[in-house]
């Protein structure tokens, strides 16, 4: 609390200056010399003690809590000065606490209110008497009453002036004092000036038709006139210091009836010039407002006034783009406004077109380029609050896009003023709730920034100050809470220019993001009618086909209608108009990527069902306008593979799952895979939908890696055999508790020990090369004979674990809506499918000793382990190493693995990879007959994957370099291939398609890049070929020739 000013005080300050000077200090002027010189002005004016001491008790309490306390200061001493009776002013001031401090924060705050208070002291008790808000009507009746009153000879134009002063000085009390809101400031600033130009109006058209008569229309009915405003007051969002911008317009040709008739365009055209006259004339009162007429039709060059139908005329033929975005905001103000409705209703087509075409977006592009450049030419884009980076143009132009981006097809979102404009543009879901609230609260504060300079000296200013000082003042005017210290004097202003410079950026990042990042262009580029058809609710069939001919789709009709299907939301509360808005944003990119895909029209059907199951697509086209990497990714995966869209159009959530594991750029270890999976099925009763799911997941994730070729064929099918694999595990471990509690722990006969399982995988599966259609080759081993004891009694181990199998298997092979988990084949185990489900490890081995044959040998080589329990596993892993290194005949055994080649691809084509001549069989049957041939000297060539056996066998010279290298490249290739045919509808097959354009999205799909589809097609059966040929010499050269067949 301050402790009031004695008068013993008071005269000490006045008698010693220095001590004066260190008080006036402390209240925070900045030049306490001249404070002092206030002080004693004050003092020597002759107040009574009793008037002047309470009133310097007063500033010192109120002075501190001032933006600028010496100003406010100085301004009380002239104030005072000026006054016909100082006494009685000073008075009521040290009387009325409140009075003093609105003149006092008026005073600090503006210099502008200061000169008005100072030229006439009368009007701070009308402003205490008169200070409410008053509408537009009641102002034009009091400002028509004093113009009425006045003298006849008294100057019109200062009339207006004063009046305009006056109420302005009252409209600045509810801002700066009462904390009146933004659009209350700004409806009223603007009221005020459509009644100086509703009165100025009148003073002109009477003294016209004093002079030229009435002006009439063709039927000799009275001529109508209306002043339409545009800018900030048709918006009703004035300034204090704004220009205001002008159109004069008039219904009908004719003329006037006095003597000395004019046509209505010159009776009109000089009523406007006078209008002008009285508003903008400068006299010794200043201007009442600066009138810019620039944007009415033509310009600077065109009539001051136009008839309706020639300025309907004018834009329906030569309008522009930027002059559609000024009638956004186009408002009738003064005169006939029934006539300005009327241009209004009339005009409307004209600025909400159906849609806003990629040129039109282009212009108004440029034309924010253009205002940015001249504010960065000036060095300003950092202070300049209205057409600096982020500032109040970008919010404009943000929400005058979007306006009438989609004002054509939504009326909701036609509306002169911004704040209004930008809630029916959330409300439509142009904008988004977050995108609102950055623009609005930016909106507003720097719009209150701009009041704040203008305020000051009255000018129509947007540019802050750069002396620290200033900024520390303007600061304390926006409300900054002065610095707790002298040594922190900079506080306000760095917590302001903080604030301001956060909230720029990010209300230019959303300027960036709906327009220039999504629409992006190049100086030169043709613009792509690609976006008007998106963009067009109704496009003509000649703007279709314009549109879609540079892109090479078979059938265009349905590529239109996916690409509509793309720019709807099919559920209802989602945004259209965002939809259409980013899916136009991106739509040339989309279509370059899909022209560049191996089947352009599978692409765009798959990304349309996509989309549609993902639902929410203008959140997808928006993560697509600014993150360019995730379109070509969304693309290249519906492109490449119809299995894995359907994948993604059943389960639309994966998408998410996608996207976040492509952002780790390296395959997934077995072991992580695992503890996925084991961590997904901890604690869950029901693992079906859990298995399926995370299957699904994983072959979207390894699909879509193999497709954007971030690694080769050997990890991908390495990837899917250990995705298998881990579901494999879960189910046979999830199955082995259930068939405990049910029957008891297995025990072995003898030793009473748990007797144990294990499951080995073999073919593919065995190797970890699965395909995405592969089947799991499975046998059942057990560890011996004995019984279980449980619930229900015993139950001799072989049933038991017959019983546990099926289950097993049934879990992994049962059909659902999305079908079963794999394909499961246990042929291979001994005696086939009349063997026992899951035989001993013995017997297993006693089989391999005795009676198995050849190809079950050669089955063998490609046998892994993929479950067990303990130790167990290793002794399977044992009993398969010492089967596979039993010394063989080499010979017999090449005869017999010719005899079973011959056999399984006697009629097969050369298009068949598999068993074809030269196929993946002769590479496989080649492979495991070196290694039964060869394992008892050289068991480390045991290898069950196919690469790895390859490797070994050339690192033991075995195979020669030259060798190794060919069966390698051929095995890629085949495997390569045969991966792209499964990959695209999830069917098995390794045949070659016949059809031409098959072939060539396949061998598209496989990298080959020439522009000619019978070049392409023929590069690759060249290759396919060459692959086949030495694939077959090598096979008979090394097999056949050990099995003493002639060359």
């Amino acid at each position: 609390m301050v402790v009031p000013l004695t008068a013993e005080e008071l005269r000490s300050y006045l008698d010693n200056p220095e001590a004066a000077e260190r008080w006036l200090s402390g209240l925070g002027l900045r030049d306490p010399r001249q404070g002092f010189r206030n002080v004693r002005d004050l003092a020597g004016r002759g107040l009574p003690v009793v008037v002047l001491v309470p009133l310097v008790s007063h500033l010192q309490a109120m002075l501190p809590g001032c933006p600028d306390p010496g100003m406010a200061l100085t301004n009380l001493d002239r104030f005072l000065a000026a006054s016909p009776d100082v006494e009685a002013l000073a008075s009521v001031l040290a009387s009325e606490p409140r009075t003093m401090e609105v003149l006092v924060q008026l005073l600090s705050a503006s210099q502008f209110f200061s000169e008005l208070l100072i030229r006439d002291p009368a009007l701070l008790p009308w402003l205490r008497a008169r200070a409410a808000r008053r509408d537009r009507d009641t102002l034009i009746a009091e400002l028509w009453e004093e113009v009425q009153a006045a003298p006849v000879d008294e100057d019109r134009r200062l009339i207006l002036r004063r009046f305009r002063q006056r109420e302005v000085l009252r409209i600045g009390h509810q801002d700066i004092i009462r904390g009146a809101p933004l659009e209350v400031v700004t409806l009223d600033i603007s009221h005020l000036a459509e009644a100086c130009v509703e009165v100025a109006l009148r003073i002109a058209r009477d003294h016209a038709i004093a002079r030229y008569g009435q002006p009439q229309g063709p039927g000799g009915e009275p001529a109508r006139f209306v002043v339409l405003a545009l800018g900030k007051l048709g918006g009703e969002e004035l300034n204090y210091s704004s220009d205001i911008d002008l159109i004069f317009l008039y219904d009908a040709e004719g003329q006037t009836t006095g003597p000395r008739p004019l046509s209505n365009a010159e009776f009109f055209a000089r009523m406007g010039g006078e209008i002008v006259r009285l508003l903008a004339d400068h006299t010794p009162m200043g201007q009442a407002y600066r009138v810019d007429l620039r944007l009415r039709p033509e310009g600077e060059q065109g009539p001051l006034a136009r008839s309706l139908a020639a300025t309907l005329g004018y834009y329906e033929t030569a309008g522009r783009t930027w002059e559609r975005q000024a009638l956004i905001k186009c408002r009738p103000i003064a005169g006939d406004l029934e006539l300005g409705r009327q241009f209004l209703d009339a005009i409307s087509p004209f600025v909400y077109r159906r849609y806003l075409s990629a040129a039109e977006i282009g212009e108004i592009k440029a034309m924010k380029r253009r205002i940015e450049a001249r504010t960065q030419a000036a060095g300003a884009d950092a202070i300049e609050v209205k057409t600096g980076r982020g500032g109040i143009r970008d919010v404009e132009f943000v929400v005058q896009f979007l306006q009438l981006l989609h004002g054509g097809a939504n009326p909701d979102v036609r509306h002169p003023n911004t704040l209004t404009a930008m809630a029916r543009l959330e409300q439509s879901g142009c904008l988004t709730p977050e995108e609102r609230g950055i623009m609005e609260d930016t909106y507003r504060f720097l719009r209150r920034v701009e009041h704040r300079l203008q305020t000051m000296f009255d000018l129509q200013t947007h540019q802050m100050p750069r002396d620290p000082e200033a900024q520390r003042t303007l600061a304390l005017r926006m409300g900054y809470p002065p610095a707790s210290s002298w040594e922190d004097r900079v506080g306000p202003a760095q917590r302001f220019l903080a604030d301001y410079r956060v909230k720029t950026e990010r209300n230019r990042k959303i300027l960036d993001h709906l327009l220039h990042d999504a629409f992006r262009d190049e100086a030169g580029a043709r613009v792509d009618p690609v976006v008007d058809l998106v963009l067009d609710p109704e496009p003509s069939p000649e703007l279709i086909a314009t549109a879609l001919a540079p892109y090479p789709f078979r059938d265009r009709a349905t590529a239109y209608k996916n690409l509509m299907a793309l720019a709807r939301e099919e559920i209802e509360f989602l945004s259209q108009a965002r939809c259409r808005h980013f899916l136009a944003a991106i739509a040339p990119r989309l279509l370059q990527a899909l022209a560049r895909t191996p089947d352009p029209d599978m692409a765009l059907t798959n990304l349309e069902k996509v989309s549609a199951s993902l639902g929410a697509k203008a959140i997808l086209w928006e993560l697509f306008s600014f993150n360019p990497p995730t379109l070509r990714l969304y693309v290249e995966l519906c492109a490449q593979s119809q299995f894995l869209s359907e994948i993604l159009i059943n389960n639309p959530g994966m998408i998410d799952d996608l996207m976040d594991s492509l952002l780790v750029d390296r395959p997934q270890a077995a072991s992580a895979i695992q503890a996925e999976l084991a961590e997904l099925c901890r604690g869950a009763e029901d693992l079906a939908p859990i298995l399926l799911g995370f299957r699904n997941k994983e072959w979207v994730r390894i699909g879509t890696r193999d497709i954007l070729r971030r690694e080769p064929i050997r990890d991908v099918t390495r990837e899917l055999a250990d995705v298998a694999q881990a579901i494999v595990g879960a189910v046979a471990r999830d199955h082995w508790r259930r068939q405990v509690r049910r029957r008891g722990i297995p025990r072995r006969s003898g030793n009473g020990r748990r007797a144990r399982w294990a499951i080995l995988g073999l073919g593919k599966f065995g190797g970890r090369e699965l395909n995405y259609h592969s089947d799991l080759d499975l046998i059942f081993l057990r560890e011996s004979d004995g019984e279980a004891l449980g619930p229900g009694g015993s139950i001799a181990n072989e049933p038991f674990f017959a019983d546990l199998a099926q289950r097993v298997l049934k879990a992994l092979t049962s059909t659902s809506g999305a079908g079963p988990l794999y394909a499961v084949d246990t042929r291979l185990r001994p005696h086939g499918a009349s063997g026992p489900l899951v035989p001993t490890l013995d017997a297993f081995l006693a089989y391999f000793r005795g009676s198995a044959q050849v190809w079950e040998r050669m089955a063998l080589t490609r046998a892994r382990v993929v479950y067990a329990q303990g130790r167990f596993g290793r002794a399977v892993e044992a009993a398969i190493r010492e089967i596979l290194t039993t010394p063989v005949d080499p010979h017999a055994l090449a005869r017999q693995v010719i005899a079973m080649r011959q056999k399984l691809g006697a009629s097969r084509p050369p298009s068949d990879l598999k068993r074809g001549p030269g196929g993946l069989v002769d590479i496989e049957f080649l492979v495991q007959y070196l290694l039964l041939a060869h394992a008892a000297e050289v068991p480390e060539i045991l290898r069950p994957n196919l690469w790895e056996a390859l490797d070994a066998l050339g690192r033991v010279g075995l195979l020669s370099a030259e060798v190794h290298h060919d069966l390698r490249e051929a095995y890629d290739f085949l495997r390569a291939v045969e991966s792209r045919l499964r990959i695209v509808h999830n069917r098995p097959g390794t045949d070659l398609p016949d059809d031409p354009e098959q072939l060539t999205r396949l061998a598209r799909r496989l990298q080959y890049e020439e522009p000619q589809a019978e070049t392409l097609v023929a590069s690759f059966r060249a290759d396919a070929a060459r692959h086949a040929a030495r694939v077959r010499s090598l096979f008979l050269e090394i097999v056949g020739k050990a099995a003493g067949m002639a060359g």
